[in-house]
């Protein structure tokens, strides 16, 4: 019965649903808490903060699927780390510790899910990411694997777009890269992270796209080199901006949209999407 479910019967029957892609994503699956606990409801949300834990603890959904890892960055205090060094420097570290102790006292289990989800549907959260703030994608070609979406729009300044992802994603500093009175008809969507290559020179490889809609890593958005490229892009002669709405402002609505896809394979639990607000803010 749905209501006896252990954590890792609970992955089990979500890696069927997702066929099996977690093989292929590291630092994926149940990452933390007791895997044999049982399910008593869950709750899908983007990062598993301390707040979401003791919201958990308080409305017992015992089980978090989460897009984020619970012990910070893409390692964890269940797997080796292959850069090196932050199972280390976390082993003994006062935050880690007190989350670790507050999933053992709760029986709490984090199930993230984000690399699976991406293998399983590339487009998924980039998809969500438009939709959320009214734009229509076009249908994208079956055999395209990129994580990115187009959409046309009628000519729209990009300052425009960046009070819209302020009031409909409720991101708090959404920012502009490059003229913010520019005029935008044609536009790449790119939820979370926006590496240089593929992800955003494969999307810039359209040469008809003037403005990009993306995570770019939050605030700190010099991730993998995203910022630094883009500007290198525009000196280079291409007259394009982007809005940078933040990483997490970016995968909450793909976060929603997988609660929404996850229901029907735990139909008989208690299942709710927990929004994270926007951590960050600029003083107006």
């Amino acid at each position: 019965m749905d209501s006896e479910l252990t954590g890792r019967t609970a992955e089990l029957m979500l890696r069927v649903a997702l066929g099996n892609p977690m093989t292929t994503a590291i630092y994926e699956g149940l990452c933390a808490g007791n895997s044999q606990s049982r399910v008593h409801g869950i709750a899908v949300c983007y990062a598993p903060t301390v707040e979401v834990l003791r919201r958990a603890a308080v409305e017992r959904k015992t089980l978090i699927l989460s897009r984020e890892h619970p012990f910070f960055l893409h390692g964890g205090l269940h797997y080796g780390y292959t850069s090196g060094g932050l199972e280390a420097a976390l082993k003994d570290d006062p935050v880690a510790q007190a989350k670790r102790e507050l999933i053992s006292a709760n029986q709490l289990m984090v199930l993230r899910f984000g690399g699976a989800w991406d293998v399983f549907r590339p487009k998924a959260a980039s998809l969500a990411l438009a939709r959320a703030m009214g734009l229509n994608p076009i249908e994208p070609d079956p055999r395209d694997r990129s994580r990115s979406v187009v959409c046309e729009l009628p000519r729209t300044r990009i300052a425009t777009l960046a009070q819209t992802a302020f009031e409909r994603l409720r991101a708090q500093a959404p920012r502009i890269v490059g003229d913010p009175d520019a005029w935008v008809t044609r536009l790449g969507v790119l939820a979370g992270e926006t590496d240089p290559s593929p992800a955003l020179a494969q999307r810039l490889a359209d040469q008809k796209i003037d403005g990009l809609v993306a995570g770019a890593g939050g605030t700190v958005d010099e991730v993998d080199g995203a910022i630094a490229y883009f500007r290198d892009v525009i000196a280079t002669g291409r007259r394009i901006s982007m809005l940078a709405v933040g990483y997490g402002p970016s995968q909450e609505p793909g976060a929603a949209e997988f609660a929404n896809w996850v229901k029907p394979v735990f139909p008989k639990l208690p299942l709710e999407w927990w929004p994270t607000p926007d951590p960050s803010w600029i003083p107006r």
